[in-house]
């Protein structure tokens, strides 16, 4: 690299971490984006010492991390891949990089108010309130949430939606539900049910213990590309049920935050997106025989870039040097 780098900032997800650099002569954009498997290193420090190896690169002396784990504790666990540190110890093996970690939904809520219209897709109907509460539900390996809300400038609130307890709004979620409790499952959460690394698995043994596949059972992304085909009636099947759960946690979020639009993030939706636009989901979100007509109002989208929360992180890196004394 020949410019001045201002910062690195990465993206550190279970399954891929993504990195990039923001130049001193403009903050305003990331540059040279790479993609790494996670589980191919034992820790982000690696990760980033890597880049910085393959770019021929000096440290830089401003490294932004946005992280798939609360960050309000010093010891990172997380619950999707097998990495297990301590944010001091990174900080150390950093140095002597000032190191800034954030949650990653923290970062995808935070980009949101600054993504293009060509960023995003919206599904149904509902009309965008300027300033108004936006929900951010990012679905990946597990699954993660943030409220935006605007007060003076726009600040994203994290929250872990993702190991809360699944809500039961219909038959079919109460008999998945017992389905997993009758397979020795501790606690049900919501990652349980929707997320990519747990709850399709799940959604697949749930539905085949139910009919005879002629088949071997299939695996989430032979169903991806049978869907996208249509060839298969079970992976229909299976993503019309998966799309309708997607939008009861939805509601069901939006309700509990006053949230007045909702965008869906990560890398599961947009591989069927043309299905999920024309599934149950909004119908799901919409059903209410109380709070329906609300519902109809609030707009649901899917952010279709493929790194927002780099966005959110370039955007942070831009706020610290206008508020640094």
């Amino acid at each position: 690299m020949t410019k001045k780098i201002h910062a690195l900032i990465a993206d550190i997800g279970a399954t891929n971490s993504r990195v990039a650099v923001i130049y001193v002569d403009d903050l305003t954009e990331y540059h040279s984006v790479k993609i790494y498997g996670s589980s191919d290193f034992n820790s982000p420090d690696e990760i980033i010492r890597h880049y910085c190896a393959e770019h021929n690169a000096e440290l830089p002396n401003l490294i932004l991390l946005a992280i798939a784990a609360p960050v309000d504790l010093n010891d990172i666990q997380f619950v999707n891949n097998h990495w297990a540190f301590k944010l001091t110890d990174i900080q150390e093996k950093l140095l002597p990089a000032k190191v800034c970690f954030f949650n990653d939904v923290e970062m995808l809520g935070y980009a949101l108010p600054y993504l293009p219209d060509t960023s995003l897709l919206q599904v149904g109907d509902g009309v965008l309130e300027e300033k108004a509460p936006k929900l951010a539900l990012s679905l990946g390996s597990g699954v993660g949430t943030s409220l935006v809300v605007f007060h003076h400038d726009w600040l994203a609130i994290p929250s872990e939606g993702g190991h809360s307890a699944m809500m039961m709004g219909d038959d079919f979620i109460r008999n998945f539900w017992d389905y997993l409790k009758n397979s020795n499952k501790k606690a049900l959460i919501i990652e349980d049910f929707i997320a990519g690394r747990r709850g399709i698995p799940q959604l697949i043994d749930f539905l085949t213990s139910e009919i005879v596949l002629q088949d071997e059972k299939p695996t989430p992304m032979e169903l991806v590309e049978r869907l996208i085909n249509k060839k298969d009636a079970f992976a229909v099947q299976l993503f019309t049920r998966y799309c309708a759960m997607i939008g009861e946690v939805a509601k069901n979020y939006t309700l509990i935050t006053g949230a007045k639009s909702v965008y869906l993030a990560g890398g599961i939706i947009p591989r069927f997106l043309e299905f999920f636009a024309q599934s149950e989901f909004r119908a799901s979100f919409e059903a209410s025989s109380s709070v329906g007509q609300l519902l109809e109002k609030i707009p649901t989208f899917v952010v279709t870039d493929p790194y927002p929360a780099l966005t959110g992180l370039t955007r942070k890196v831009a706020y610290m040097e206008d508020t640094k004394e």
